[in-house]
């Protein structure tokens, strides 16, 4: 979904003044580790200070609004590309400037469980998904079936 101007600053202002955003989850890209309904809670991050396996929250530069986990970055004359991908997605996202990175996840609010992204789980859900891409080809396939049935 694309995001007008507006929104945008809006989004980077309320970080700004807040020191954090909540956003409520939509779609399957993350999925099962964030969830349509979900609120996901965003603090501001800088490229250099984020980390491999980090959820990230940044635009896209056709403006939409986009919470991925990072694969890597990349180091260019430029500044700092990054490189993220869903968990559900076959296949990365297109290279972020850094300029367009608004935050890190802190927290997944799901029910009236919150869940912290430096706990064991999140840890090591990261890791499992970081170290065998095939996992996202079974998460992937089992959405679509079950997109499928629900019809």
């Amino acid at each position: 979904m694309q995001f007008p101007k507006e929104y945008r600053q809006l989004i980077v202002q309320t970080m700004d003044k807040n020191g954090w955003i909540e956003l409520p989850a939509q779609g399957t890209s993350m999925y099962p580790f964030i969830q349509m309904g979900d609120i996901c809670r965003f603090v501001p991050a800088q490229a250099d200070h984020i980390k491999k396996g980090d959820v990230v929250l940044f635009f896209t530069r056709y403006g939409s609004l986009v919470a991925h986990r990072l694969i890597r970055k990349a180091w260019l004359e430029q500044g700092i590309i990054l490189h993220c991908k869903g968990d559900t997605n076959l296949a990365c996202d297109e290279g972020i400037d850094q300029e367009l990175l608004i935050g890190r996840m802190d927290w997944i609010q799901r029910n009236e469980r919150i869940i912290h992204v430096d706990g064991w789980a999140a840890q090591a859900w990261g890791y499992i998904v970081l170290g065998v891409p095939p996992i996202s080809l079974v998460l992937n396939h089992y959405l679509a079936r079950r997109k499928r049935i629900q019809g």
